[in-house]
């Protein structure tokens, strides 16, 4: 019997009910089919299978009608997503075009924003710099400025220590070995007070005389003529730029025209260049301008003046600041003209400073690597430019360094070994290129403080001295000097082009001045150059040879005059050799050094009269007289003189009185640039050479017969850590030279 519709409808809910009544069963959510199912199959919970023709089976089957509700819409085919997703894409990128439209456009009005705050702010500078032009007080403005007061009353001080490759050095150790002979300074208590209430005053270490002269910038370009600033530009040039060719002072002096309307009136429309192919003339190149003339004038004046300090004090107090918000070559440009403008005045460890600031820009410029050199300077010529002055940079570097004896801005391993050097055509500058890696090899090799002794190890002095002798034989011809030993005659060098002799004479001066360096250990004791008589030896020939070169330097040019500074440094360290000599070995090196020695001193006694700097030299040597002079004296006493020398920290009265009665006809020592309360510079700085030279020549007379005044004194009497720290209270000669000796 076959089962009716009714019935089977019946079976199957209740076989669907026991199957949802089962937890093993029970379905933890509803099924896919249900979005396609009919009313009827949704009510019941049931498998809707459709037909084809609007009904389902279960429908059919148990009579029902079938009704589907509203079926979902078909998903959209592949080609269709592509296309909606392609329309997005564009869309998004139509956008994103115009976003950065907009972002471009937005950099574009911030630039032209900074542009014209630059032009308002070098507006304001130079207007400010201008203003006393229209005042009817101009000099005593100036007088009461206080950024040049500033500048005189705050004249830096030297370091308090003195180390090895400072010319000082050595006259120090002489000093201390006079004083533990019992041989002490005069007493000079009150004239030292005198020289430092003089020293302190604004006029003190600069020749700042009153020649009729503009005293100030805005008079000194109010008055001055194009011509007359390409001529000091091209002193500049001759005296600087021959050396280091960091700046083109000869496309500045093409300009030196619109630079002086430029400096007179900053608001003339007139700043542009006439000419398309030049740049735009901006407030650097008018800064380089003036501190070229500063350096100029400073040259030809052998000293600071006041116009030179007037001219460089408009540049200096924005150029010194730290806080600019980029770095760019040319604010290194004026840094290094800045630092060899304080060179020329004089003020060495203001160059020191200021060499220093301008290699951390290099570096931070990466100047220093040859990867980002040629990233950040597509064109040869303005990579061109970069490379040199970074290598400028570098020589400076080292050579205030040396002067200072303070520490290096850049160290040789932070620089790229594959970084471009100079062309040929700057032979000089690639020469001082290595002459500079040379001098850090020294400066490593150099004990370091608190070492036990301050000697340099044998092998390293001869492989230093090696290097230096390759360093000489690398010299190109044409920059090889003509020695005074191979010409004869005074007047030979006259065929000589004043530039070439004068790197001639610096190259050769300088390979002296590292031999110096590396052998002069071997003076600082008796013990030491007897147990090192013949490198003793050679360090006073290469001593006596550099003065027999500055000697014949100065009778056939004027190049030495012109730059006294530069080569005082070199007379200084030679003399300072001879005298560690003299002192330590007399009976091996009195007859010998007596020439070279008063060879020296006639050069200081021609420059004294007219140059600070030399006058500071003569104050500094003149100091060591009483003293040589008491070492004569007790060298005459016989033998209770010499047997109390040998006890060290004692005082020799009737030597006291002998030194006050021989020094009695000498000036209490003084420091440099002393003036009268009247603006006169004293008599007494102008040094009496006939008397000076007599008593050298007795004392080389006593100090030839043999008597060596250094036994008692053991190699370990000397400081080990190849430097002195100054005290207060500390020797004369030595504040000689913390005052602004070279």
């Amino acid at each position: 019997m076959e089962d009716s519709p009714s019935s089977l409808s019946s079976q199957s809910a209740q076989q669907h009910d026991t199957r949802i009544s089962s937890p093993l069963n029970r379905r933890s959510k509803r099924g896919r089919y249900t979005p396609v199912a009919c009313n009827e199959c949704k009510k019941r919970k049931l498998k809707c299978i459709p037909t084809g023709d609007d009904n389902c089976q279960r429908c059919i089957a148990g009579g029902i009608a079938c009704v589907f509700g509203s079926r979902p819409q078909p998903q959209a085919t592949k080609t269709a997503r592509l296309a909606n997703m392609k329309m997005h894409v564009l869309a998004d990128a139509s956008s994103h075009h115009h976003v950065r439209a907009l972002t471009d456009e937005m950099a574009q009005l911030r630039q032209q924003v900074t542009d014209l705050a630059e032009s308002v702010r070098e507006l304001r500078e130079n207007a400010e710099i201008s203003r006393p032009q229209n005042t009817s007080c101009v000099a005593a403005a100036f007088a009461t400025s206080p950024s040049n007061v500033g500048s005189r009353d705050n004249a830096p001080k030297h370091p308090h220590f003195i180390g090895p490759t400072r010319p000082a050095y050595g006259l120090v150790v002489a000093e201390r070995s006079l004083t533990r002979m019992g041989i002490q300074a005069p007493d000079s208590a009150k004239s030292t007070s005198l020289s430092s209430s003089r020293a302190d005053s604004p006029l003190a270490g600069e020749a700042m005389e009153d020649d009729g002269s503009p005293a100030t910038d805005a008079e000194f370009w109010a008055s001055c003529t194009p011509d007359e600033v390409a001529r000091l530009l091209a002193v500049f040039e001759e005296e600087v730029e021959s050396v280091y060719p960091f700046v083109d002072t000869i496309e500045l002096a093409s300009r030196a025209d619109q630079i002086l309307r430029r400096i007179r009136n900053p608001d003339a429309a007139d700043n542009q260049a006439h000419d398309r192919q030049q740049a735009p003339l901006s407030s650097l190149d008018v800064d380089m301008v003036k501190l070229a003339v500063a350096t100029a004038v400073a040259v030809e004046a052998h000293g600071k003046t006041a116009l030179s300090a007037s001219i460089a004090e408009s540049v200096e107090d924005r150029l010194s600041r730290i806080s600019r918000s980029q770095v760019e070559l040319k604010g290194i440009q004026l840094l290094t003209m800045l630092s060899i403008y304080h060179f020329h005045c004089d003020d060495e460890l203001l160059a020191w400073r200021t060499i220093g600031v301008a290699a951390r820009e290099a570096l931070e410029m990466g100047l220093h690597r040859r990867r980002s050199l040629f990233d950040n300077f597509r064109d040869a010529h303005s990579r061109r430019d970069a490379m040199r002055v970074f290598w400028c940079v570098y020589v400076l570097d080292r050579r205030w360094s040396f002067g200072t004896s303070l520490s290096f801005a850049l160290a040789d391993r932070d620089i790229d070994p594959a970084l471009p050097e100079p062309d040929a055509d700057l032979a000089y500058l690639r020469c001082m290129i290595s002459y500079a890696r040379l001098c850090s090899k020294i400066w490593d090799a150099i004990p370091p403080f608190g070492s036990p002794s301050p000697a340099i190890p044998t092998e390293d002095v001869h492989a230093l001295d090696l290097s230096t002798q390759v360093w000489l034989d690398s010299i190109p011809a044409h920059l090889q000097i003509r020695h005074p030993r191979m010409l004869g005659a005074t007047g030979s060098n006259m065929s000589q082009p004043r530039v070439l002799h004068r790197l001639r004479a610096l190259l050769y001066l300088r390979g002296n001045y590292t031999r110096i360096s590396i052998y002069q250990h071997y003076l600082l004791s008796p013990a030491s150059i007897q147990a090192n008589l013949s490198s003793a030896r050679l360090v006073v020939d290469i001593a006596r040879d550099t003065v027999q070169v500055l000697v014949h330097l100065n009778a056939t040019t004027d190049v030495y005059s012109r730059q006294q500074n530069a080569f005082n440094y070199f007379l200084l360290s030679a003399f300072a050799v001879m005298t560690l000599a003299v002192c330590h070995a007399p009976h091996h090196f009195a007859k010998t050094c007596r020439e070279s020695l008063l060879q020296a001193i006639e050069l200081v006694k021609g420059f004294s009269r007219h140059s600070v700097a030399s006058r500071r030299l003569w104050n500094s040597i003149r100091e060591l007289l009483p003293r040589l002079k008491s070492l004569q004296m007790q060298s005459s006493e016989g033998p209770q003189a010499d047997s109390m020398l040998h006890a060290t920290g004692n005082h020799i009265a009737a030597g006291s009185e002998t030194r006050r009665e021989a020094s009695a006809d000498m000036d209490a020592p003084m420091g440099l640039g002393q003036f009268h309360d009247d603006g006169g510079m004293q008599l007494s700085l102008i040094p009496e050479m006939t008397e000076f030279s007599s008593d050298l020549l007795d004392l080389f007379d006593t100090l030839g017969q043999g008597q060596n005044f250094g036994d008692s004194f053991g190699a370990d009497f000397y400081d080990p850590s190849g430097g002195f720290e100054m005290q207060s209270d500390g020797l004369g000669i030595s504040r000689r030279f913390l005052q602004g000796l070279m």
